[in-house]
């Protein structure tokens, strides 16, 4: 009878506390509608016609890099000067939240969580193979197989996922993080970056609105994108791990698990769930790394970075330029791709960031991405990149053949698997993998909550009914994206969702400059 009655009342409040949480007074139902709505519409756009969706995306996609692939490159170059000048200017003493505010978080709290948001599990999926596509198709006039080839592939990878991603990633963090702190928001939009522009209560108007759907349409996109993307390499290694059959069935098991993990953290909060999962990451991607170091031929490994390294820095220009000067299918088909990316990731990562930079400088929060960001990267592609070009270069394994024939996912786990005690170093791997991906959409569950509660603010976090809510609708369009079973339409689909906001990007940098520049706190 207790057990019951004890049941009961449980329930009610339960219930109580729901209709509370998603209630008018707590939710701003025109953008949560419309968020859902992005959703389902996405979802079954994918499921009603398979075909159909993936010719529309494909096509789409090759007529969005003809005609908007310059503005990509422009784009990159803009953000990672405009940056730099920022940066080192007297703006960058710009304190978020004012000038006695100490930091919320510690420095390796900060650094970890700013890393994991914006990278996800694509890091681990690209770095360990991303050089063996570029071998045999070189730029620059450069001998495909050559040793040369080798050195720009190498660079190439750090080049993608270095300081011209980062610098993407920058402007709408700059520009949201100011307007949240200076305007003393009690919510966290991309609406909101534009706030230096003058316009008034930006977030309730229809040009406010319209950003805001395009944020969520972008999300949604992106984060089916990605994880739909790397399911396919969990599902090869947890089927080697614990002897079982690849199957339909482990790849939704796989994703199960992430969205309980991602779940479970977003639910946890800020500070007990998504900063210990940030810390776990970093501290297990270091030790993978050190043990790849350290089992490697590290001469070799060592050798293959200092060169990628040399060639990034000599080749930066050109290839940041390439596909502006002259038409390129290697730009149309990986740099544009990135910076596509990383455009749409960039205000996603910019709530999230701006949320815990509370206390940092704009100088901190500008190199902090620029540089701490870009290490992160590097030394994944150095160390794991250098270790599979060795396996290559000794002919232990032939990555490039591999790739051709056995395809991407299975490539990456097939260098692992040349590793000392195979099954501990692909658990490892996978292991890390799946906690990149948790940590990326444990942020894209926190902020989309943010976007869509009234009474979010920078010292009440949203309802965790909510963050919980989000982080299982946006496991519903991977699940979609495995019951397709055709991969290539999800790294299709983020070129897609970003192409709206290249336009908004300008307007940030507006934003960025009318704020600092009529901001008194600020001294001259």
């Amino acid at each position: 009878m207790l057990t019951k009655i004890s049941f009961e009342s449980y329930a009610r409040k339960s219930m109580d506390r729901l209709k509370k949480v998603f209630s008018t007074e707590s939710v701003d139902y025109v953008t949560f509608s419309l968020s859902c709505a992005a959703v389902i519409f996405v979802t079954f756009f994918i499921l009603y016609d398979a075909d159909f969706a993936k010719q529309f995306i494909a096509t789409s996609y090759d007529q969005i890099v003809s005609v908007f692939g310059p503005y990509y490159l422009f784009l990159a170059i803009f953000s990672f000067f405009f940056l730099i000048i920022l940066g080192f200017s007297k703006f960058g003493n710009y304190r978020l939240g004012g000038e006695n505010i100490l930091p919320e978080f510690s420095y390796f709290s900060w650094v970890g969580m700013l890393f994991c948001s914006g990278i996800g599990g694509g890091l681990v999926y690209w770095s360990g193979v991303e050089w063996s596509y570029y071998t045999n198709i070189p730029p620059f006039g450069i001998e495909p197989g050559s040793e040369e080839s080798y050195s720009l592939a190498s660079a190439y990878g750090l080049f993608h996922w270095g300081v011209s991603a980062w610098a993407i990633y920058g402007i709408p963090a700059v520009a949201l993080s100011i307007a949240f702190y200076k305007y003393n928001l009690n919510t966290l939009r991309l609406s909101s970056s534009l706030r230096g522009l003058g316009i008034k209560n930006i977030e309730n108007t229809i040009l406010g609105r319209a950003i805001d759907l395009i944020f969520v349409i972008t999300t949604v996109g992106a984060a089916g994108g990605t994880i739909g993307s790397y399911l396919p390499m969990l599902g090869l290694g947890f089927s080697d791990i614990f002897n079982l059959e690849r199957s339909f069935a482990l790849d939704l098991t796989v994703l199960a698990l992430c969205v309980s993990l991602f779940g479970f953290s977003v639910y946890s909060g800020l500070k007990k769930g998504i900063k210990r999962l940030s810390d776990l990451n970093i501290i297990l991607a270091l030790i993978f790394l050190s043990i790849v170091l350290v089992i490697g031929p590290i001469d070799q490994i060592v050798s293959n970075s200092i060169r990628g390294l040399h060639y990034s820095v000599v080749y930066f220009w050109d290839m940041s330029t390439l596909g502006i000067k002259e038409q390129s299918d290697f730009a149309d088909a990986w740099t544009i791709f990135y910076w596509a990316w990383w455009v749409a990731f960039g205000p996603l990562v910019a709530l999230f960031v701006a949320r815990i930079s509370k206390g940092r400088t704009l100088r901190e929060l500008i190199f902090g991405m620029l540089v701490f960001g870009s290490i992160g990267t590097w030394l994944f592609y150095m160390i794991l990149g250098g270790y599979s070009m060795s396996l290559d270069q000794r002919e232990i394994l032939s990555v490039v053949n591999t790739l051709e024939t056995k395809g991407h996912a299975a490539t990456a786990i097939e260098v692992i698997k040349t590793m000392p005690f195979e099954l501990l170093m692909l658990l490892l791997f996978c292991t890390i993998t799946v906690i990149f991906v948790t940590t990326s959409y444990d942020s894209m569950s926190f902020v989309i909550a943010y976007h869509v509660q009234k009474d979010a603010t920078e010292q009440k976090d949203p309802d965790k009914e909510m963050r919980l809510f989000w982080a299982l609708i946006l496991g519903v369009l991977p699940a979609a994206l495995i019951i397709y079973s055709d991969h290539t339409v999800a790294t299709d689909l983020i070129l897609l969702t970003s192409l709206p906001l290249l336009f908004i990007y300008p307007l940030m940098a507006i934003s960025i400059i009318k704020d600092l520049m009529f901001n008194k706190d600020i001294d001259e």
